[in-house]
């Protein structure tokens, strides 16, 4: 036998097994490998430990590239879930290169030439035990090791994503559509989101160039065209720009534009301690390179407040920086208010106890221990209120945060040709949070600064003064005062410290100074006749705080008519007045009550009235004189006039160390 006719069964029987080979994968190319579903499930189901099942129709390609379809894929939640599954995908078509297989390593993630899928539907739900529909085992996704997959082309027709989320108060329902990629001229995504986002409502709508540029990752992420809005709370946002690398937030920047209740609550939304607010709407641009955002607000109207600034927020340290720049040209102080308490964080208001005036709502101060901060402030007019004629101009200061102390420092504000500088810090670090106040002020004119003041020196026509002011003089003063709490009643509750003014080079109604010595004859010609305005030779008020306790050491107006005594204390805790104003007259006055005046009750109902005890005696004497003549009667309330020495000395004393 020759070699010739030995090999020739054996080229036959390999032809045989190639032709056969060739049929078989003809065959199986041409069926779609319909009996892979079965292995592929199995697979599946060890890999993601739960369920999973492929439906019919089912077929593989490989010829040139692996394509996958099926009429669906179920993936099981784990047990002890209240979700029918963890995804849901109909309509599925995956489309994968050899090439890129052969590239899939733990390093180079999988890359994927098409996904097309006509409904999905993905439930991702975690309890408050912290267990989860979407880890595997005891892994969760984000200590998966493997990066996740890029996605070449993808049309979605019908998407549904419900996230639960019971540790952060979150429970959201996104609808999508998606159909760009390879091919796509014009690629477009849409989605909308409903629900509730850490306890409050959310409705959102985003437009875009389609998803898969966003979830782009390093040199592959290129800017896309993106739009949206979203309500939260009662806060409208609006965004017009490009996000580029959206799982790696490297790059996002465009006009924004808000309105809502309260800034804190924009804040929450975004991430970053922001004060709760009266309403307030802005509009600027914004910028995110990685864990840097920078904000340029250049219009916002804040309560009757208009600002602008410069914001930088870092994300990148241990504990988030934000620092920036605080301008406006008007300003409210009103407007502060609700950073104090007298609205919830969400802008609705929120008003004291019956009874009570002062808010007692708690102050989120343990936030403050979750950034750094450093705002330069300038604002060029801040409104006082009505009860002040002239405004603060300007008013410039440091408001900085570190290690949960907030303090507004190096404070210079100018007002009625006078300044006041200091300090003010509260520190939540402390447990009850500690609050500082250490305040200067010198040079006021109270005739330019009061309304009431001003008011009646300009009262005449043509602006001639027809009286002379209530008051004048220049109004200096310093306080140091301490408290503890939440709460500003709580603060202002505890208060302790010392505060000491005085108004030097003034004069006051002398008619003021006669009604409050009870003086009838005199108050009553100077009605009638016009009023003088008397000199000042001392008014000085030091006070001590004790517990929220204000209690007067001294507390005086001396001119050379009256010397007016004022003691008693405030109850800032109690919300409680208990004040007694004394008019001992140095002139002799017919007529004259001669009685000192109380104000008592709360501070929603104060109530000024004569002491009872001293009238009444003056009164039954006079009755009693009446019998012998009636010019006797007007005998007790004739004031002969003392002359004591004024007490000021050591009070100036005080103000001057």
């Amino acid at each position: 036998m020759t070699h010739t006719s030995r090999t020739r069964p054996v080229r036959r029987a390999m032809l045989a097994i190639l032709a056969t080979v060739t049929a078989a994968l003809a065959l199986g190319e041409f069926l779609g490998w319909p009996f892979l579903r079965a292995p592929l499930e199995s697979a599946l189901t060890r890999s993601f430990e739960r369920p999973v099942r492929i439906s019919a129709p089912f077929r593989v390609h490989l010829f040139g590239t692996v394509r996958v379809s099926t009429g669906g894929v179920w993936i099981a939640a784990p047990e002890g879930f209240d979700a029918p599954h963890l995804v849901q995908a109909d309509g599925l078509a995956v489309t994968l290169r050899y090439g890129d297989l052969l590239r899939l390593s733990e390093s180079h993630p999988l890359r994927i030439a098409a996904i097309d899928v006509d409904r999905l539907d993905a439930r991702l739900k975690r309890r408050a035990d912290g267990a989860a529909t979407w880890q595997i085992g005891g892994r969760t996704s984000a200590q998966a090791s493997a990066p996740p997959p890029l996605v070449d082309a993808l049309a979605v027709r019908n998407g549904t994503i419900e996230f639960d989320d019971v540790p952060a108060r979150t429970a959201l329902r996104a609808l999508f559509s998606t159909n760009e990629g390879a091919g796509q001229a014009a690629p477009t995504a849409r989605a909308t989101v409903r629900g509730r986002l850490r306890g409050r409502t959310l409705d959102g709508e985003l437009d875009a160039a389609g998803f898969l540029q966003l979830a782009a990752q390093g040199d592959d992420a290129h800017p896309v065209p993106v739009s949206g809005r979203v309500d939260y709370g009662g806060v409208h946002a609006e965004f017009d720009g490009s996000v580029a690398d959206l799982s790696g937030g490297r790059d996002l920047k465009g006009r924004i534009a808000a309105r809502g209740a309260s800034l804190g609550v924009l804040g929450e939304l975004f991430g970053v301690l922001l004060p709760t607010t009266d309403p307030f709407s802005l509009r600027g641009t914004l910028e995110k390179d990685g864990e840097l955002w920078r904000a340029r607000v250049s219009d916002a109207q804040v309560g009757e407040s208009a600002v602008q600034g410069v914001f930088t927020y870092d994300a990148r340290a241990d504990t988030p920086r934000l620092e920036g720049e605080l301008r406006g040209k008007r300003f409210v102080l009103a407007d502060l208010a609700p950073a104090f308490g007298t609205r919830n964080p969400d802008g609705s208001r929120a008003p004291p106890p019956p009874g009570r005036v002062i808010p007692e709502r708690d102050l989120d101060l343990p936030a403050l221990k979750t950034m750094d901060a450093r705002i330069a402030v300038d604002l060029g007019h801040v409104d006082l209120g009505t009860a002040f004629s002239q405004p603060i101009s300007p008013l410039r200061a440091t408001l900085s945060l570190h290690k949960g102390r907030l303090a507004l420092s190096e404070l210079d504000a100018s007002t009625a040709r006078g300044r006041l500088r200091g300090e003010i810090a509260v520190d939540a670090d402390h447990r009850p949070p500690q609050w500082a106040a250490n305040l200067k002020w010198e040079g006021i004119r109270l005739e330019d600064w009061i309304s009431v003041a001003r008011t009646r020196a300009a009262s005449g026509s043509g602006g001639e003064p027809t009286q002379p002011p209530y008051f004048t003089g220049v109004f200096h003063g310093r306080a140091r005062l301490t408290g503890h709490g939440r709460s500003t009643a709580a603060l202002l509750g505890t208060l302790d410290g010392e505060l000491t003014t005085g108004v030097r080079d003034g004069s006051i109604s002398r008619l003021l100074i006669e009604i409050m010595g009870l003086d009838v004859a005199q108050g009553l010609g100077l009605a009638l006749g016009g009023d003088q305005a008397l000199p000042v030779d001392c008014a000085v008020a030091d006070v001590v705080a004790r517990g929220g306790r204000l209690s007067p050491r001294v507390a005086l107006i001396d001119t050379p008519v009256t010397l007016v005594l004022v003691d008693g204390d405030i109850d800032l805790a109690r919300e409680a007045l208990d004040l007694r104003f004394t008019a001992k007259p140095r002139n002799v006055s017919p007529f004259t009550l001669r009685t000192p005046v109380r104000v008592a009750g709360t501070f929603e109902t104060p109530r000024v009235r004569p002491e009872a005890g001293p009238l009444a005696t003056r009164a039954l004497a006079g009755i009693a004189l009446g019998f012998v003549t009636p010019f006797a009667a007007i005998l007790p309330f004739i004031d002969p006039g003392e002359t004591p020495g004024s007490p000021c000395r050591q009070a100036l004393a005080r103000l001057s160390r």
